[in-house]
């Protein structure tokens, strides 16, 4: 939640949004607010996957380009370290995956299981 200058309050994410990361839980929307604050970074979806022989789950980040004049050794570096900054230095981005759009509900949601669904089939 967030609360605004006005006193009302804000929803920024669903409980079910929620991962645990090395036994962390945050939300994806935490982890979204900032690495779309890059600047080749025009919107993202961020989502935990877990191993297939178990253990901790992992992080992925799916994004929509702004703009291309960034190798992508350099926008995964960024990410990098911008999630280990801004949140937790335990958090590890192990992929940056750019996407053409991402896939939303009819009611504008970002589908993450898809997402996870499309990752879990490379």
């Amino acid at each position: 939640m967030e609360q605004l200058p006005n006193g009302y309050y804000k929803a920024q994410g669903r409980v079910d949004d929620a991962m645990n990361l090395g036994g962390i839980k945050v939300s994806s929307t935490q982890i979204e607010a900032v690495i779309n604050t890059l600047n080749f970074i025009k919107e993202s979806a961020a989502i935990a996957v877990s191993p297939k022989g178990g253990g901790p789950s992992f992080l992925v980040i799916y994004y929509v380009e702004k703009i291309r004049n960034i190798s992508n050794e350099e926008r995964f570096n960024q990410a990098k370290n911008s999630i280990r900054k801004e949140l937790n230095p335990l958090f590890k981005v192990v992929d940056l995956i750019k996407i053409d759009i991402l896939p939303r509900t009819a009611s504008n949601k970002v589908m993450r299981r898809k997402l996870r669904d499309l990752y879990q089939q490379k």
